[in-house]
C-alpha cells in the first residue's frame, strides 16, 4: 500500500482545534459520559502511577477512535462505542503498554529523585483517598495533578525515536497499516507538518498546565480535545478530508451507508 502524506493547509493549528471542539459538540452527550467515566477511574486509580499511566493513555488512544467515529456516523451509543474498541483491541492495548512501559524506564532510570524508592513507578502513598485536602479545590488538584502531568506527556509518548510517531495509532487502526510500515508513514507526515505538529506539541504541554493548577476538573475534558485534535490532523494530511463531514442523521438507513468506505473522502 503507497501512501503519500499531504501537507496541510496554512491555518492548519487554528483549523483542527475547531474541528475537534465541533466533534466533541456533535457528539456532547457521550463525551459528557466518558469525562464522568475518566473522573471515576482518576479518583481509583491515582494511588497506582503504572495503572493511571495505562488508563491515561489508553484513554487518549480511545478518543481518536471514537473521534472518528463520530466524524463518519454522526451519534454515536455506549453499545456501538464499545464494540469499536473491542475491535481494535489488540492494537489500543499493546501500543499504550509499549508507550507506558518505555516512560516507566525513563522514569525509573533517568527522572527518579535520590532517593526515591524504584517501585513508586508502580504504587504510592502520595495523595491517597485518605489524605486528600479538606478543601475540594486542592481536592481535585490532588486527584487531577497526574492526569494533567500524563497527558502533557503524551505527546512525547507518541514521539519516542525510532518507535513511535504522532499518526502511527489512527494509521495502524484507522489504515490498517502494521507497525513498522505506519510508523514510517506517520514521521513522514509529521516531517510534512512540522510546524502545526509542534503547534500541538505546544498545547500538550501548556492546557494540561493551565487546567491542572486554576481549572483541574476540565482535565478529563482536555482528553477528548487532544483525541478529537489528533484525529482531524490525521484526516486532513492523510485522507485529504479538509473539514468535517456532515453528521448522519439518526435514522438514516444503515444500507446506504454500507456501500461507502469508512474512510472514503467523499462527502
Amino acid at each position: 500500500m503507497i501512501l503519500e502524506p499531504r501537507t496541510a493547509a496554512p491555518g492548519a493549528l487554528l483549523r483542527w482545534v475547531r474541528q475537534a471542539l465541533q466533534l466533541l459538540w456533535r457528539g456532547l452527550g457521550f463525551w459528557v459520559g466518558l469525562v464522568l467515566l475518566m473522573c471515576l477511574w482518576l479518583s481509583v486509580a491515582h494511588r497506582f502511577p503504572l495503572l493511571a499511566g495505562l488508563l491515561a493513555f489508553g484513554t487518549l488512544l480511545a478518543c481518536i477512535l471514537i473521534a472518528a467515529r463520530l466524524d463518519r456516523t454522526g451519534p454515536l451509543r455506549i453499545g456501538e462505542a464499545f464494540a469499536m474498541l473491542r475491535s481494535h483491541a489488540r492494537v489500543l492495548l499493546s501500543y499504550t503498554a509499549g508507550v507506558v512501559a518505555v516512560a516507566a524506564v525513563v522514569w525509573a532510570v533517568l527522572l527518579a529523585r535520590p532517593g526515591v524508592e524504584w517501585w513508586n513507578i508502580l504504587y504510592t502513598s502520595r495523595n491517597a483517598m485518605d489524605a486528600l485536602s479538606s478543601d475540594g479545590f486542592i481536592a481535585m488538584r490532588q486527584i487531577f495533578v497526574y492526569p494533567a502531568f500524563a497527558l502533557g506527556l503524551s505527546y512525547f509518548g507518541f514521539n519516542i525515536p525510532g518507535v513511535t510517531s504522532f499518526f502511527q495509532f489512527p494509521c495502524m487502526t484507522l489504515l490498517g497499516l502494521p507497525f513498522r510500515d505506519a510508523w514510517r508513514v506517520g514521521a513522514a507526515g509529521q516531517v510534512r507538518n512540522l510546524g502545526p505538529l509542534l503547534g500541538i506539541g505546544l498545547l500538550f504541554v501548556v492546557l494540561p498546565v493551565i487546567c491542572g493548577v486554576w481549572l483541574p476538573f476540565l482535565v478529563p475534558v482536555l482528553y477528548c480535545f487532544f483525541g478529537a485534535l489528533c484525529y482531524v490532523s490525521f484526516r486532513e494530511i492523510y485522507l485529504g478530508i479538509p473539514e468535517n463531514r456532515p453528521a448522519v442523521p439518526a435514522k438514516a438507513p444503515v444500507a446506504v451507508a454500507a456501500h461507502q468506505s469508512p474512510l472514503s473522502s467523499r462527502p
